[in-house]
């Protein structure tokens, strides 16, 4: 089933110029597209708790984006599995890359970013959320990755946010002396 849906997606790629274009431009740049969302949030005009939330989430995210790459690398030092097109005729549009395929670092970085905002109940959560899905999609459809690849990684970054999102009530008492630090330089 793995490799039907990325034949599926993957089928995509190279029949039209413009859509070749645009899962490149996906795959490729939707992670900078998440990455300016954040810097907005984070600078993002606001009143006391409304921003000081928001910019605790921000933080978060990054934080969850890089607990799920490591533990990303570890998964895919203890599990190497081949990219699709080492094993399989694929349409690639991306360079290919010597890397694990499992778990897509690209989905874990995107779902880490983007869990605790949904976690908080914010609307930017949906965005991000459906950035990180767009994304997923992308890179199988671009031949760099199986769609159980994506969906490991989408499981990855989520349970990294989790675990960041638990622990909140160790962590507050750290960022309070970094926010207090930070908008003493305009910086938050």
């Amino acid at each position: 089933m793995d490799y039907s849906v990325f034949h599926a997606l993957n089928g995509l790629a190279g029949r039209a110029d413009w859509a070749d274009h645009l899962i490149k431009l996906l795959a490729t740049y939707l992670p900078v597209v998440m990455g300016a969302l954040l810097v907005g949030a984070w600078f993002w005009p606001g009143v006391g708790e409304e921003r000081a939330v928001r910019e605790r989430l921000v933080v978060y995210a990054v934080a969850s984006a890089l607990i799920g790459l490591a533990l990303s690398q570890v998964i895919g030092h203890i599990w190497f599995r081949d990219r699709p097109y080492i094993d399989h005729h694929a349409f690639l549009l991306l360079t290919p890359s010597g890397d694990p395929s499992f778990p897509s670092d690209h989905a874990v970085g995107a779902f880490g970013l983007a869990m605790p905002f949904i976690f908080a109940r914010k609307r930017l959560g949906w965005l991000l959320f459906a950035l990180a899905c767009l994304l997923a999609m992308a890179r199988v459809a671009a031949g760099t990755h199986y769609p159980s690849d994506v969906l490991g990684g989408a499981v990855v970054g989520t349970a990294a946010a989790a675990i960041v999102w638990r622990a909140r009530p160790w962590i507050e008492p750290v960022l309070l002396p970094c926010f207090t630090l930070a908008r003493r330089f305009r910086l938050a």
